[in-house]
């Protein structure tokens, strides 16, 4: 009876393969200590180059929203606020 369960499952014409898995193995990242013993010092050389940050000047922003603001360096036209605040719903603040 088990022979007979054994032949129906299994097709004489065609043997079954098992599946192929599709998927790579990951790399595994090895840290070196050598990598790192010589970046802080040069973090530090760059960080003492660095004298200040420039900020752009702002004109002002649109408030979108609650808390959104898009900051403009400059600042448009009246038709361009006009069409926005109608269209968008934005509204324009200028900067203090």
């Amino acid at each position: 009876m088990e022979k007979s369960i054994l032949k129906e499952t299994v097709r004489q014409d065609k043997p079954v393969t098992p599946k192929k898995r599709n998927y790579k193995p990951r790399k595994k990242k090895e840290t070196k200590q050598e990598e790192f013993t010589g970046l802080e010092t040069e973090m530090i050389q760059r960080s003492g180059e660095i004298h200040s940050i420039v900020k752009p000047i702002q004109a002002g922003s649109y408030k979108v929203g609650k808390s959104f603001h898009i900051f403009f360096e400059k600042k448009p036209n009246s038709v361009h606020r006009f069409f926005t605040k109608l269209f968008l719903g934005w509204i324009w603040q200028d900067q203090k």
